[in-house]
């Protein structure tokens, strides 16, 4: 059973964060490479945090033993790794039922080995919320080097949404 809003929640999530690396990628080689470093340990954050999430939600091993990378991540790599994970949400969030939605899941945090306990909507609701949160800091990140952000509005998602639907073109 498909929740067509939970479903639209993680493409617009999957398609910020395409957006967000193309930005990045357009970044200038000149651009302040300390800021470039904070941002790029931010957004890999958000993926180590989806990747632990996803473990706990599929009761699969993350195998991840912190939310903070050791050396400065690769863009491209990183990109890679978020389209693979958030390929796994959109599937998740197409087939995941209203009951599965509402059962508890307990876990280990990976900070520091506490238990945690959550339904299955709360840890979507934090994977969706956590990567809003980093993708705006990095936003205002960019923004304060005078450098173009990324778009990220759900209106601009849905708007760009309709307008491909319109011209039959593959939806962002």
């Amino acid at each position: 059973m498909s929740d067509s809003f939970l479903l639209t929640l993680f493409e617009h999530k999957a398609w910020c964060n395409r957006q967000l690396v193309e930005a990045l990628r357009a970044v200038p080689s000149d651009a302040d490479r300390g800021r470039m470093t904070v941002i790029l340990f931010t957004l890999d954050h958000t993926s180590k945090v989806d990747q632990i999430f996803k473990g706990h939600l599929s009761g699969t091993e993350h195998g991840l033993n912190s939310v903070l990378a050791s050396q400065l991540p690769d863009l491209d790599a990183l990109a890679a790794k978020l389209g693979e994970v958030d390929a796994w949400y959109i599937d998740y969030a197409k087939r995941v039922s209203s009951a599965e939605l509402e059962a508890v899941v307990e876990f280990s945090y990976v900070s520091d080995a506490d238990t945690g306990r959550m339904t299955r909507a709360e840890m979507l609701a934090h994977v969706v919320t956590h990567g809003a949160s980093h993708r705006g800091a990095i936003g205002k990140m960019l923004e304060g080097m005078a450098l173009p952000g990324a778009a990220d509005m759900v209106t601009t998602f849905q708007r760009q949404r309709l307008a491909a639907r319109d011209d039959g073109d593959p939806l962002p």
